[in-house]
């Protein structure tokens, strides 16, 4: 009986590592909120009221990097970084036809 046990419990860990392992130091795809934002990409940003609005179009800034839950833009100069997280976001504007 301890041996059967034994047995399905270690098949059991198994499966489950086995599950887990493929998805270990890789990152999982971008399909959230901050997914139409990629690093290097000219943007325009406004602030309201410390509310964020990021406009996907040529403009004075650009996206320097982009967490799961944060994304910090920089000035065309290189002088100035915005972190900003995501609950600070109104919104990201993406007008249609532009790249």
């Amino acid at each position: 009986m301890n041996r059967l046990l034994f047995t399905f419990f270690l098949g059991a860990f198994l499966g489950l590592v086995s599950f887990s392992l493929p998805g270990i130091g890789q990152e999982k795809g971008k399909k959230g909120f901050l997914s139409v934002l990629k690093e290097g990409q000219k943007v325009v940003l406004r602030e309201s009221a410390g509310q964020y609005e990021i406009t996907l179009i040529e403009g004075g800034s650009k996206v320097i990097e982009v967490g799961q839950d944060f994304v910090v833009i920089g000035d065309l100069v290189g002088a100035r970084e915005t972190r900003i997280p995501i609950y600070s976001l109104k919104n990201i504007i993406r007008i249609k036809g532009a790249p």
